[in-house]
């Protein structure tokens, strides 16, 4: 679709992983040293790359591949700067590109230009005019610069020759009347002589005045019918005649101007073609970039939901079969204590060896401390029940199909997980109103739950001086198929120009090692598969606040 002819790939060291060219290109050198350094550096641009011994010119586009680790190598795409991508430019128009790579033509619209010996403008200079192989152009250059001085110049040429050959018709014309106007002027004076010197000196006069003042609505006065008035007459209609094709060079003139504003705005939109084509290049790499940067993230939580699901597994029969005894631990102790109990009250009196074991195991504090420690380890055994199901239903990794769940379960879930983090001073305050069951899937509604819960929390855990730490989850019905979930937090707050840019890829304001920068652009793209819309409202100390839309139906 792009018609590329250079497709790049290399690693971190700057060694090529896959080079794929198209024709002339697999037999050259590319000096692309300065784009593999640039890519490699994490920048993402355009340049020109260079063909060694070849004078030719690419452009290129290239971007970094990343992942958690950091850069792991560079994508470069190239397209050659030939005849064919200067006719695709210019076709539709009259007008003609050159490419000059270091003033050696290297690409053309015109046939054999390139072994014509010419120097285009300056890029700097107005439209001027040039002949090139006996045919004249109006001709204006443009600059490409790249990085490292490298630079491509276009040149626009635009045929006059058509223009010219009108112009000078119309002067050709106009001289021949001012030559009519002198010859009549020469045989009238040598005629009529100084008899008629002064009809002869007001007729001259208003010719002079016509000429000189270029007034040619003058006409001459008419005050006899001799051979005087019929040279005011003559030279009347001459002035009304030099006036008309006066006009007439005038409406040439203004069309010559607009045809060279029209070529001038031709060669504007053709270099905005060229910018957009960038951009279209850049953006395909940035999409490439952020699929990638998916790709990962997708494999990464789908790891997390396996270990999750098998941790889970593993410690939930254990569990079960602790929990499941317990009861029958429980009945026994109470069972061996009442016996303990007949044997006190049927021997008051036990022999002086039991006397002694009984003081030294401090019996009555373990009668009195056996049922409670049964009772303890009951209900720790149930809150363990309570974590494995909590993280079952939060990986829910035999859940890849939408479904219809209950949401205050994935919320209750999420925050029973990240409990851990949740240190003292932290209250969260749970506003839930009744909701249906909602159509989606819950895993990833889980996974957007947790990176909005986790920041709130490290935001306020990481204000030591605050005295009142909330977390506000509200969660409220909108409309008859529409829900909203508001989880508010009174941290610091989000600096409007931060706040701008937190759903970016590896955008992340937490220190390094500690944020990756993906939580929350996966989040925004999970919500935009869900139909649903992520805001976030945020002021420095007034805290943040993300709101979530969701379709209880998609």
């Amino acid at each position: 679709m792009l018609g590329l002819n250079l497709i790049k790939v290399v690693d971190v060291d700057g060694s090529t992983v896959l080079d794929l060219r198209q024709g002339w290109l697999n037999r050259v050198k590319l000096q692309d040293e300065d784009a593999i350094k640039q890519a490699l550096s994490g920048m993402y641009l355009s340049d020109l790359v260079s063909v060694e011994g070849q004078g030719q010119s690419l452009l290129v586009g290239f971007t970094p591949l990343k992942s958690k680790e950091g850069i792991e190598g560079g994508i470069i795409l190239g397209k050659v700067v030939g005849d064919d991508l200067l006719q695709k430019i210019s076709s539709g128009t009259r007008q003609h590109l050159v490419a000059f790579n270091n003033r050696q033509a290297i690409a053309s619209t015109l046939p054999d230009v390139r072994n014509t010996a010419w120097q285009p403008p300056a890029t700097t200079a107005r439209p001027r005019r040039l002949k090139i192989k006996g045919n004249t152009y109006i001709a204006k250059s443009v600059a490409l610069s790249g990085l490292n001085n490298r630079a491509l110049t276009l040149v626009l040429l635009s045929s006059v020759e058509p223009l010219d050959e009108e112009q000078q018709g119309l002067w050709m014309r106009l001289g021949g009347f001012f030559l009519l106007e002198a010859a009549i002027a020469i045989i009238v004076g040598i005629q009529i002589g100084h008899a008629i010197a002064r009809p002869i000196e007001a007729v001259t006069k208003v010719a002079q005045r016509a000429t000189k003042e270029d007034n040619f609505t003058l006409q001459a006065p008419v005050t006899t019918k001799d051979e005087v008035g019929v040279l005011a007459i003559s030279l009347n209609s001459l002035i009304r005649r030099v006036a008309e094709y006066t006009h007439e060079l005038e409406i040439t003139r203004e069309t010559l101007e607009r045809r060279v504003e029209e070529r001038t705005e031709e060669l504007s939109q053709k270099n905005q073609q060229l910018r957009r084509s960038y951009n279209e290049l850049s953006q395909a790499l940035q999409d490439l970039q952020q699929t990638q940067t998916q790709l990962i993230q997708a494999e990464k939580m789908s790891s997390l939901g396996q270990m999750v699901a098998g941790v889970a597994h593993e410690i939930n029969n254990p569990i079960n079969f602790i929990y499941g005894n317990l009861d029958y631990v429980a009945q026994y102790v109470q069972d061996l204590l009442e016996l303990m109990n007949f044997y006190q009250q049927y021997y008051p009196n036990p022999a002086p060896d039991i006397q002694v074991k009984i003081e030294a195991i401090d019996f009555n504090f373990l009668v009195e401390d056996l049922p409670k420690m049964v009772s303890s380890m009951k209900m720790g055994t149930e809150r363990i029940r309570q974590i494995v199901l909590s993280l079952r239903n939060f990986s829910r990794l035999d859940e890849s199909e939408m479904k219809c769940v209950n949401l205050y379960e994935g919320i209750d879930n999420t925050l029973l997980i990240l409990n851990h983090k949740i240190k003292h001073g932290i209250e969260v305050i749970k506003q839930y109103e009744a909701l249906p069951l909602i159509e989606c899937y819950p895993a990833q509604l889980n996974q957007v739950f947790m990176n909005i819960l986790s920041n709130a929390i490290d935001a306020l855990n990481s204000q030591a001086k605050q005295d009142v730490k909330l977390i506000i989850i509200q969660v409220q019905l909108e409309m008859p198929n529409q829900i909203k979930v508001r989880i508010r937090d009174n941290g610091s707050g989000i600096a409007a120009p931060l706040k701008a840019k937190i759903f970016e890829p590896f955008f992340t304001t937490k220190p390094v090692g500690q944020g990756t920068g993906l939580g929350l652009s996966i989040s925004y793209r999970i919500i935009e598969k869900h139909q649903g819309k992520i805001e976030v409202i945020s002021e420095v100390g007034q805290g943040t606040e993300f709101i979530i839309t969701l379709p209880i139906k998609q």
